[in-house]
């Protein structure tokens, strides 16, 4: 092999370890997200009910301030 060929060879070598370690990290991403949503209602705790709802409120008023300053800022 020519050295031209051999550093393509180790790019292609490099690239599909690349590729084979971000697949693994993304599967345990997704696992865990999905391991996360399968809970019943019966086994959630109260206090993570009330921390959602809590979270889930705060980001919808953060939400509608932020499209407010934008629309103030840039618009009106």
């Amino acid at each position: 092999m020519t050295s031209r060929e051999e550093k393509d060879a180790e790019r292609r070598e490099e690239a599909r370890r690349t590729l084979a370690r971000a697949e693994r990290e993304s599967e345990t991403v997704l696992r865990a997200a999905f391991e996360g949503a399968s809970k019943t209602r019966e086994e959630e705790d109260p206090i993570e009910r009330m921390g959602r709802r809590i979270g889930r409120g705060a980001g919808a008023v953060f939400a509608i301030g932020l499209a407010i300053y934008l629309l103030w800022t840039y618009v009106l």
